[in-house]
């Protein structure tokens, strides 16, 4: 297959922009980053794609640990699509400097905000993600179907795009919130708890991308090792698994993936 395009998704939007992707190319391999934890050694793929979400104006470490042991070969056209609420920050241009440090290049690189948005925060933290999103990226399209189509024209002619970005100051604010952010992340998980609808069905253990989860006595342990990726919580069966407490009002993830789409084990 000529295409091969690699995914880290949490909620299921940049799988359901992978497949989409995939299709406009005339098939692609679809392969989740968390299945390749060595990295990749590019073949005889032309093109080889990145989906993944961006993580406080950052790529999520999981997609920068991928983008670091990747080896794509020489002239194979390398493209990714950085899935946002709105404010990518400099997150392509992480991307792009981590290919230029293992002797590769970032060919094309976009910003397109998700058609879905998990809300487990406060109303007022809600509130300020999405002014945060409207000041920096009210110019950062959706993937709506002109958007798709001027990003698969572009990749499928292997064409040259630099990395799309927001404006300069939430740039500059994003580079200094995402060193704290990132590291943090790894302890978030302190603030889940399974409910008494958990039926110790496993799920959680199997799809979390960086086996951080446990059984035990029946109920998930986190060992606070986590990528902040809500995949637990947004795919459990049972809705068994809390935040701080809450667990969010449906729908948790996007409606195009299921909970069998994303079992990594």
């Amino acid at each position: 297959m000529n295409n091969r395009i690699f995914y880290f998704t949490g909620t299921g939007n940049s799988l359901a922009i992978a497949r989409q992707m995939a299709a406009s190319l005339g098939g692609a391999e679809i392969t989740p980053m968390a299945a390749m934890p060595g990295g990749y050694v590019g073949q005889e793929e032309e093109r080889i794609g990145l989906v993944f979400p961006v993580f406080a104006w950052g790529m999520p470490r999981m997609a920068a640990e991928f983008a670091k042991a990747l080896r794509p070969r020489t002239g194979q056209y390398v493209f990714a699509i950085a899935t946002n609420g709105g404010s990518p920050g400099r997150t392509l241009v992480q991307l792009s400097k981590i290919l230029r440090a293992i002797g590769s290049n970032l060919d094309g690189g976009f910003a397109v905000r998700g058609d879905f948005l998990i809300s487990m925060q406060s109303q007022t933290e809600m509130a300020l993600i999405k002014f945060i999103g409207w000041l920096g990226g009210k110019n950062v399209p959706g993937f709506a179907k002109d958007r798709f189509r001027e990003i698969s024209k572009t990749v499928e002619e292997k064409k040259s795009h630099g990395a799309e970005t927001s404006n300069a100051s939430l740039n500059f604010l994003g580079s200094l919130m995402y060193g704290f952010s990132i590291k943090m992340f790894a302890r978030m998980d302190k603030g889940y708890s399974a409910t008494d609808a958990c039926v110790s069905c496993g799920a959680c253990v199997r799809l979390c991308p960086r086996e951080n989860i446990t059984l035990a006595n029946g109920r998930p342990i986190w060992h606070q090792d986590c990528e902040y990726c809500f995949a637990c919580m947004a795919f459990c069966p049972q809705s068994a698994i809390a935040w701080k407490g809450a667990i969010p009002s449906d729908p948790k993830h996007h409606p195009d993936v299921t909970l069998s789409d994303v079992l990594l084990r």
